[in-house]
This record gives structure tokens, C-alpha cells and sequence, in this order.
């Protein structure tokens, strides 16, 4: 595997989640910090999910035609089989797809990642270690939030510093 680290604007996207259960909504809550605009399509959505006025929800089976428009899709069912196929059907609609917790089957993974203000620090191991991922973004905030790394400078100041 080999993914490219980059940060894609989805300010106009609607990022789509298929499933409704409990893989989920821990993708819905890294997602909220970044974007409200989130479609879940599932016959059956957790409490927790429908809470969260800000999601579209669409109580049904999937149907490949559900993929048209969207760039990034979670496929984020209890069905393995179901998954692979949302991610074949991805390359038809040409949506990237990742299949939740199987980054071999994946278009894009998701970093570990901590956010303070407008700088994000998004850490992977190309899908090979997420816990590995996780520890090293842990070690960053840590630091960031005890001081040892200074304050973040303003534009002007680093283009002055650089």
C-alpha cells in the first residue's frame, strides 16, 4: 500500500457513510470536527447517529446509484462482501472509498489526527499501524498542549521565519 498524505478541501462535499451502526458513528465523530455535511444510507441507524441533527439520513438498503456525486464514501457495514462491492462500485461513480478497518481494500485511509485552531497534524503509517499512527499524534498533543513546542505563528511571522 502506498498512500499519498494530502488535505482535500470538502467544503462543498457531502461526505457519504454507508451503515448505520456503531463503526459508524466513530467515523461520524472524527468527521464533525471538519464538516457537518454527512449522508448516512442504512436500513438501520444507531440512536446515536440520528441524534446528530446535522446528518442526512436515508433509511434503506444500498443501491450503487447511492455513490453518484460523492468524492469520499466510508464503507462502514457489518457485511465484508457488502463493503468490497461499495468499493468496486466507487471506481465506477469514481469515488474514493475506504472500507472501514480494512486499509488493504481502501482508496484513501484516515490519519490519526490532533487539531488546535487552524493547524492540523494528521499522522499515518500507511495503514500498517494504527495504533502506532495513534501513539505518535497522542505524543504531539501532549506536547503541544505542555508548551514544549511554541505557540503557532501567524502568516506573516513565518513568512518572515522562512
Amino acid at each position: 500500500m502506498n498512500f499519498l498524505p494530502i488535505s482535500v478541501n470538502i467544503e462543498d462535499e457531502t461526505i457519504l457513510i454507508i451503515g448505520g451502526g456503531k463503526v459508524a458513528i466513530h467515523k461520524i465523530e472524527s468527521l464533525e470536527r471538519f464538516t457537518h455535511n454527512i449522508k448516512v444510507i442504512a436500513p438501520e441507524v444507531v440512536p446515536e447517529i440520528r441524534q446528530r441533527s446535522f446528518i442526512e439520513i436515508v433509511d434503506k438498503l444500498y443501491d450503487p446509484t447511492d455513490l453518484r456525486g460523492h468524492l469520499l464514501v466510508y464503507a462502514a457495514t457489518d457485511d465484508q462482501e457488502l463493503n468490497s462491492r461499495i468499493r468496486q462500485d466507487g471506481r465506477q461513480f469514481r469515488c474514493l472509498v475506504n472500507v472501514v478497518d480494512k486499509p488493504s481494500n481502501c482508496d484513501f485511509v484516515s490519519p490519526a489526527i490532533y487539531k488546535k485552531g487552524h493547524m492540523t497534524v494528521a499522522v499515518s503509517s500507511n495503514g500498517e499501524n494504527v495504533y502506532g499512527s495513534i501513539q505518535w499524534r497522542n505524543i504531539i498533543r501532549d506536547k503541544v498542549e505542555a508548551g514544549e513546542i511554541d505557540p503557532i505563528m501567524t502568516k506573516e511571522e513565518g513568512r518572515k521565519a522562512f
